[in-house]
């Protein structure tokens, strides 16, 4: 079987955005997939079944995740991604993710063992504690959850704003991809995970976008305060 290296470095993309957005994560989503195969490890199948995982957001990770794990039962929440064509083993369940504050409107689905939200949670204008709450419902007791985000104050941005320039984009017009309302910090990270009485079990910030730069990375690994790119988390459900 083809190492997780191998199958990120060989996906393909169905366009030309598609395969620029995909190139630019590449590192990230290697690094990705080797922390869902450990997470996974942990994870005791239920009554022989196969693990149950929830993909949040289709693309390019749902395919590389179909590939690395092959036995587990995938499934996705949110938009359906017309670039990307339906696997014929892997469920999806169409949910605007910012309707979740109302809990009358979330979908009814068999609770998972590890769902993934990545790159996603600072697309919504939804409270975060909302989909949060969300989330930790379809998660069984003693599930995880991991959640991927850029770092708002990463060090080329605290650069930009000392050049009297913002590091953040407006708002685009584009509904269906308007960008980033929100970015959230470690701290912030933390404390929602508190609100929402999950446990972390542990996070990292890394450089994982784009193509390597060891400068930059030798710099935000030397000066204090989390300057690197991107924050990881995870999460679980108390059994309790």
């Amino acid at each position: 079987m083809p190492s997780i290296a191998e199958v990120v470095r060989t996906l393909s993309a169905p366009d030309a955005d598609a395969a620029s957005y995909l190139d630019y994560h590449r590192r990230r989503y290697e690094f990705l997939l080797n922390l869902v195969s450990s997470v996974l490890r942990g994870q005791t199948p239920r009554d022989g079944e196969p693990l149950r995982v929830l993909d949040v957001g289709m693309s390019h990770q749902t395919r590389l995740v179909r590939a690395v794990f092959p036995d587990v039962t995938l499934s996705t929440l949110g938009f359906f991604d017309h670039r990307f064509e339906q696997m014929a083993d892997v469920e999806h369940t169409a949910f605007d993710l910012n309707l979740s504050n109302d809990e009358t409107k979330w979908p009814a689905l068999e609770p998972f063992d590890f769902i993934l939200f990545a790159e996603v949670i600072e697309h919504l204008y939804v409270p975060p504690t909302w989909v949060l709450r969300m989330l930790r419902a379809l998660l069984r007791p003693g599930g995880v959850l991991l959640i991927q985000t850029p770092n708002p104050v990463n060090l080329a941005r605290r650069l930009a704003l000392l050049g009297g320039k913002s590091p953040f984009e407006i708002i685009r017009d584009d509904a269906t991809n308007p960008g980033h309302y929100c970015e959230y910090t470690v701290e912030q990270l933390l404390y929602l995970a508190k609100v929402v009485e999950m446990d972390v079990l542990e996070y990292s910030v890394k450089n994982y976008f784009g193509a390597r730069k060891p400068l930059y990375n030798l710099v935000c690994n030397v000066f204090p305060g989390r300057m690197a790119e991107g924050i990881t988390m995870l999460l679980r459900r108390p059994y309790s």
